[in-house]
């Protein structure tokens, strides 16, 4: 880590544990322990009932405990608990090992715990001040919006620290990173909120305690129930990268294309502000765009010299191959129409179809665009790779004849933000 991921990273862990430390001190002597633990050990449970996207994302309902014991006992007791559902926890990874306090860094534990800490302290003061200052108690119509306010602000707190340090560790920039995780993690939040709700009115009830218990059991199990389809998805996902590399095997010059294909035609959809299912079904087409050239003779795909008219002809064949390997395949909405149409052009002079304009959907046109750029700047069997600025220009040549406008300008945009990036 360079200075600057340190000395945020110290900071945050140096505010995070004040909050935690003024939380124990006002609690001492105000909370029974019988209390802490229960609502301690169901804090736990849900976050230790996490659910694990990828690498960088994952989301648990632990905000459901550490909003009811808000509503019920103010901010330091949910700053207590918040913290500690960051200590207690155990958890089953992708791999099949165990995630807990003593396999993660020290320094991990730290932040995590800081971050829960500073969300719950400043959204929680915010929210008792405003309750206090108009009278409201969580039983009143109109302390709903504050509930809401409260919501997003501690959203917007926990995810904004943890996607700063992201920025710093992996040399991104912040505000992109965080738009991208607020807009599938805020609907998490606010989807939450009635369950916190409900469970700090139930708890007053005789044998509320048992009855928030029960409640919480089957919200547990829907989320591991959705792990499940998370893993089967992903074996899912593995399955199809399996056969691009049975591609990639037959022609060593497109190692790793298809992977890379896939990064960039997802940055695209995403510049153009395509939503999530979308660009999920451009990944899984880009990473499946050349399966036809299984069905091609490998003397053509690896021939150093001009291709004459009849093997042309065949390369031309190789998204309707792909399509036929894959007619039986479930996959994303319009994933196979975009295999089909990856090589049709803006101005109706590409292959299969020759349809031009708004015929072909912008996705194909995305999927296009990366594809010729990622061939651009690799070596090929008939020539060495060009450099990234050279291929930029025959982008922008080509912008409204090969390829499509709107996917051009918001590739430009994205290469020339990595370039300023590595020269940084």
């Amino acid at each position: 880590m360079n200075k600057k991921t340190i000395t945020f990273l110290s900071v945050v862990i140096i505010v995070g544990f004040l909050f935690l430390g003024l939380s124990i001190y006002r609690s001492i002597g105000e909370i029974k322990l019988a209390e802490f633990i229960y609502w301690l050990v169901l804090a736990s449970l849900c976050q230790s009932f996490l659910v694990i996207f990828n690498e960088n994302r994952s989301v648990s309902v632990v905000f459901v405990v550490i909003f009811a014991v808000q509503l019920l006992y103010g901010t330091y007791f949910s700053v207590l608990i918040a913290a500690g559902s960051q200590i207690f926890f155990v958890y089953k990874k992708a791999r099949g090992d165990y995630k807990h306090i003593f396999s993660v860094p020290i320094y991990k534990i730290l932040f995590n715990v800081a971050n829960f800490s500073i969300a719950a302290y400043l959204s929680g003061m915010l929210l008792d001040y405003l309750a206090q200052r108009y009278q409201l108690n969580y039983t009143m119509v109109p302390f709903i919006l504050l509930i809401v306010a409260y919501t997003l602000i501690f959203a917007a707190l926990n995810t904004g620290i943890l996607m700063k340090l992201m920025s710093l560790l992996d040399k991104k920039a912040f505000i992109d990173m965080w738009k991208d995780m607020i807009t599938w993690i805020f609907p998490n939040f606010v989807a939450i909120i009635p369950f916190g709700y409900f469970i700090a009115l139930l708890y007053h009830q005789r044998l509320g305690n048992v009855y928030i218990i029960l409640l919480i059991g089957p919200l547990l199990l829907a989320r591991h129930s959705f792990h499940l389809y998370q893993d089967s998805k992903l074996q899912y996902y593995k399955t199809i990268k399996a056969l691009t590399a049975s591609i990639e095997a037959k022609d060593p010059y497109t190692e790793g294309h298809s992977r890379r294909v896939e990064l960039y035609a997802g940055q695209i959809a995403k510049k153009l502000g395509l939503d999530g299912v979308t660009i999920h079904a451009i990944e899984v087409a880009a990473l499946l765009h050349d399966i036809g050239k299984i069905g091609i003779q490998d003397s053509i795909l690896n021939k150093k010299g001009k291709l004459i008219e009849p093997e042309l002809s065949q390369i031309r064949s190789h998204p309707q191959i792909g399509l036929k390997i894959l007619e039986d395949v479930e996959l994303p909405r319009n994933s196979k129409a975009m295999i089909e149409h990856h090589h049709e052009r803006y101005d109706g002079n590409g292959y299969p179809s020759g349809l031009k304009g708004d015929e072909v959907p912008i996705e194909a046109y995305i999927l296009s665009a990366a594809d010729a750029y990622d061939a651009m700047t690799s070596d090929r069997p008939y020539r060495k790779a060009m450099t990234p600025d050279e291929a930029m220009d025959i982008l922008l040549e080509n912008r409204g004849t090969q390829f499509h406008p709107k996917v051009v300008d918001a590739f430009i945009k994205i290469l020339a933000q990595e370039q300023t990036r590595k020269g940084q």
